[in-house]
């Protein structure tokens, strides 16, 4: 977990409070050699294989000339594809790159001051000299990480409802930016554009960039979960009371009051703590792609002790999403990929809070926790579903 007052220097300097409140979805923010350590943590031929896989999600971006000067491919993509691309102006994008590989799912941790279930996932871009997808703006928050090579990163200004985009062509590429920021980063340095922040950048040469994507679930299916558990809960029975009510002269007239009072009842059928916690904690930790099952390996608890007194790494599992319920720092209700997981009676709350909130642990950061007998089975639990993994050297 990140401290939140200590000053980041993946932050340029700045603690995580203050990069929340002068920063956080207000303007961009850019770090040299923030990440020294990522920036060759993924080659270009590492990308390339993945972006063969049927499993993963991938697409790429052409920039060409002509009436139509931009065109998608969607992956899976094959060797032979590849040698025919143009040597220049092109950039394949492959989502979810951290469920494949726990090294870069570990970099999440820096981002820890943020609830966990704003992730969306880490997407990676190689692009080809010139390569681009043009100049655009997200409706998330990102966290661009330069791996090697070079990238000229322009943004402008904050778009909305009414930018006007290129036309004939699936992406939203807009017509015109004005450039209020223009910067050449190289490998390890760190860029945050907030949503709807226009930008554009442009491989200078063969380069890869890591995305830190951060989602923003839809209200309105925010509270369809809250009206649906509520229902469940209420039933019929929760009915519409005006023991109040007073003679109007107009008897098909709306009244403002009663419209107001209706309102009033509504809202505190659906506003209390436990229900929201019911609606939305299944909801916010839904897995990113909604067939996901992870794959899990039988353990006893005398292997997991060996294991972790030898070395081995506790890492959660990339692809899923873990949400707990209950105070800070201790859970008593712990849902993943929109399932509530059973908790046993004797496992220590704040265990569970700490297996939640760190992608990876070791022998160190876990020893109070493991003198328990009830801890070690309910994780091994857990390890067997394949919500935990325990990685080897």
């Amino acid at each position: 977990m990140t401290a939140t007052n200590i000053p980041l220097t993946y932050l340029g300097g700045l603690t995580a409070e203050e990069f929340l409140r002068d920063y956080w979805q207000k303007k961009p923010l850019l770090v040299r050699n923030a990440f020294a350590d990522m920036a060759y943590l993924v080659e270009k031929e590492d990308l390339l294989s993945l972006a063969q896989e049927d499993s993963a999600e991938s697409r790429i971006i052409l920039e060409k000339d002509g009436k139509k000067p931009w065109e998608v491919r969607k992956g899976a993509f094959t060797s032979k594809q590849y040698k025919q691309l143009p040597k220049t102006h092109w950039t394949l994008l492959v989502q979810a790159v951290d469920h494949y590989l726990p090294e870069l799912a570990a970099f999440w941790q820096n981002f820890s001051f943020i609830p966990s279930w704003r992730r969306d996932d880490v997407m990676i871009s190689y692009a080809a000299p010139q390569g681009s997808v043009g100049k655009h703006f997200d409706q998330y928050d990102v966290f661009l990480v330069q791996g090697s090579g070079q990238r000229r990163w322009q943004l402008g200004e904050f778009c909305g409802k009414d930018s006007a985009f290129v036309e004939d062509t699936k992406l939203r590429i807009l017509q015109d930016m004005p450039v209020t920021f223009d910067e050449v980063v190289n490998a390890g340095d760190l860029l945050y554009v907030p949503p709807k922040l226009a930008h554009y950048g442009v491989a200078q040469n063969e380069c890869l960039t890591f995305s830190f994507g951060f989602r923003a679930p839809a209200l309105s299916h925010a509270l369809e979960h809250i009206v649906d558990t509520a229902l469940e809960e209420t039933g019929a029975e929760a009915l519409y009371q005006d023991i109040d009510l007073q003679a109007q002269k107009n008897g098909s007239w709306l009244n403002p009051k009663h419209l107001q009072q209706l309102q009033q009842q509504v809202l505190a059928l659906l506003n209390t703590p436990e229900l929201l916690a019911t609606a939305l904690a299944p909801f916010l930790s839904e897995a990113k792609y909604e067939d996901y099952e992870p794959m899990g390996e039988k353990v006893t608890p005398d292997e997991l002790q060996q294991a972790l007194a030898e070395g081995a790494v506790l890492c959660r599992d990339p692809a899923s999403r873990f949400v707990y319920v209950g105070e800070q720092g201790h859970a008593q209700r712990l849902y993943v990929n929109g399932e509530e997981i059973c908790i046993d009676e004797g496992v220590d709350g704040a265990f569970v809070a700490l297996l939640a909130d760190n992608t990876q642990l070791t022998a160190t950061n876990l020893t109070t926790y493991l003198n328990h007998s009830l801890n070690v089975q309910w994780l091994c639990e857990q390890i067997k579903t394949g919500y935990w993994l325990v990685l080897v050297d």
